[in-house]
């Protein structure tokens, strides 16, 4: 089957469907997307709120609590404790199919029904860490979000297998760590950005297997180098002893100074690595046969895949979040753990199998259009049918929902074979990983039909403003009791945990508030488009991921390898 261009029923831009992608959805037995990929992505992003937490009541045992819904938002809200609990599994809400009416219509109306998780993450594997979201496998860890196997960490986000650190993001199996982004197997790694096996390395970037080496870029198995510079063993120590990070001024000067010693070195077009076989993508790792990927850990045979973290993935398309011996998703978000064949849905937890048009379901399979379903087979709607019964009514919806398809406020056309539409989503679009990646100003979101939620911010009387903290950590011994104010207006404290951290790395206190922090971490990381580009050694076109107007000095991959490696 030929290559077949198709115009995007959102965006109205063309997009390409290739043969390929036929033979996926032809062996999946979906029908081709009528929306562009990075529409399709939008729509699931649309869905995920990890960050915006509040507080509120349990609907069911009337505890406080914190949850990723507003108190002012009409769900149902249970507490982690409640809604894994055995005493409800779901069908309590169960609803009859309506074939008069639009399908998708009658999934809304159980979104509004059926009780939501406060916190989206496994409750009975977390350890002292109830401040987390999207998280699994934590022992005392605060305000992490998108993480698992982690311990003792703070203010991270998309780690897997971290310890003893805070303020990271994107990182792997790594351990005493600060505010650094994109390590594997890193070991007290300061400062630092896309390191591997590197130890005690700080203020470096693109280093591999390096051990005491100060604001270096582009080296590999190195030793005692400063700004790429090699010294003696002795002569860097005695450097070390004038660092002195305990001061936040140092901070900001060696920050400064690296950074603009970057800018002379030459960067990879694409941050992947040698495991990978046949991968077009950036913060792409171990994958095989896999394109238009980001941020991805083990996944083969896929495309347009982002965010998975956990080993491994197969035979998937426009799948988003998690991973985990997971194959056969389609249009999939926050899923995995053994999850397979699931299509049109977000949320499917452990164990999941042949699940479609589900919303929060967990451990379920053969379910069609469920919403908050756990541990049952065989059912559309939160209704338990017989396997007969479940596959024949479940032919006819499929048939109906081509003839009687949903139309969305904005007057988009939702047969099957399309995810939810954005407006399901029981987050506004500004609470979003949507409005991260893709953000849109209120009034684009009310043009949009998108929804859109700004609460009452809580108050609190500051005890210091950030910019008269002491300068040295060593000062700073009464800081637990401080309200400290942020640049931005926003109150923050210091924990204890993260406090001891600091003091055992002899770093300074942090001015930025823990938002703010995470945010300057995602605007350094490189975004999920690719650019047609000239290497700036040899001139030829290649894939990259820094926008044509950045000031980095970006090699194709053969110059880069050739220079550096």
């Amino acid at each position: 089957m030929p290559p077949e261009t198709k115009n995007c029923q959102n965006c109205k831009k063309d997009f390409i469907i290739e043969p390929e992608d036929f033979l996926f959805y032809e062996k999946i037995k979906v029908p081709p997307p009528t929306f562009c990929p990075e529409c399709r992505l939008k729509r699931r992003l649309s869905f995920m709120n990890i960050y915006s937490l509040y507080k509120r009541i349990c609907d069911s045992c009337g505890l406080n609590i914190i949850s990723m819904v507003h108190k002012d938002k009409k769900q149902k809200v249970f507490c982690s404790k409640c809604w894994w609990a055995d005493k409800w599994d779901g069908t309590e809400y169960s609803m009859d199919y309506d074939s008069s009416r639009p399908f998708l219509e009658q999934v809304e109306e159980l979104i509004n029904k059926t009780p939501f998780m406060s916190l989206d993450s496994t409750y009975s594997k977390l350890i002292n860490s109830e401040y987390t979201n999207y998280t699994s496998d934590l022992k005392n860890c605060y305000l992490c979000f998108f993480v698992d196997y982690a311990e003792n960490c703070f203010y991270s986000d998309f780690v897997d297998g971290l310890k003893d650190s805070a303020d990271c993001f994107r990182i792997k199996e790594s351990e005493l760590c600060y505010e650094s982004a994109g390590l594997h197997k890193c070991y007290q790694t300061l400062f630092s950005q896309e390191c591997d096996n590197c130890v005690e390395v700080l203020f470096s970037k693109n280093c591999s297997s390096c051990i005491n080496c100060f604001g270096c870029m582009n080296l590999k198995k190195k030793s005692y180098c400063i700004f790429n510079q090699q010294y003696s063993k002795e002569e860097y120590f005695e450097f070390m002893k004038k660092v002195n990070l305990n001061l936040y001024s140092n901070i900001l000067k060696y920050l400064e100074e690296a950074k603009a010693f970057w800018l002379t070195l030459p960067n990879r077009c694409l941050y992947t690595n040698s495991l990978n076989v046949n991968v077009v993508g950036n913060y792409a790792y171990e994958s095989k046969n896999t394109q238009d990927a980001y941020m991805i850990t083990s996944v083969e045979d896929s495309r347009y895949v982002q965010l998975i973290s956990v080993p491994r993935t197969k035979d998937s398309y426009d799948y988003t979040c998690w991973g985990g011996n997971v194959e056969r998703m389609y249009e999939v978000a926050v899923a995995g753990h053994g999850a397979s064949n699931i299509k049109f849905s977000f949320g499917n937890y452990p164990d999941s199998l042949n699940n479609e048009y589900c919303y929060y379901t967990t451990s379920c399979k053969n379910t069609f259009g469920c919403v908050n379903l756990k541990k049952k087979e065989y059912c559309i709607l939160n209704k338990q049918y017989t396997k007969d019964e479940f596959l024949k009514l479940k032919e006819e919806i499929i048939k109906n929902m081509n003839s009687n398809p949903y139309i969305s406020k904005k007057g988009l056309v939702y047969k099957y074979g399309e995810f939810f539409p954005e407006e399901f989503s029981i987050f506004a679009y500004n609470e979003t990983m949507a409005n991260q990646y893709f953000p849109m100003t209120k009034e684009k979101c009310e043009e949009n039909h998108l929804k859109w939620f700004e609460p009452i911010p809580n108050e609190y009387t500051p005890t210091v403003k950030y910019s008269d903290l002491p300068n040295d950590i060593n000062n700073s011994n009464d800081i637990l009791n401080e309200v400290i104010k942020c640049e931005c207006g926003k109150c923050f404290r210091i924990v204890k945990g993260e406090f001891e951290l600091l003091k055992r790395l002899n770093i300074a206190i942090p001015r930025k508030c823990p938002e703010c922090r995470r945010l300057v971490r995602f605007q350094n990381t490189l975004s999920q488009r690719l650019y047609k580009a000239n290497c700036s050694k040899c001139g030829e076109t290649m894939d990259s991921a820094y926008a044509p107007e950045s000031k980095e000095i970006v090699y194709c991959e053969g110059c880069y390898t050739k220079e550096v490696y």
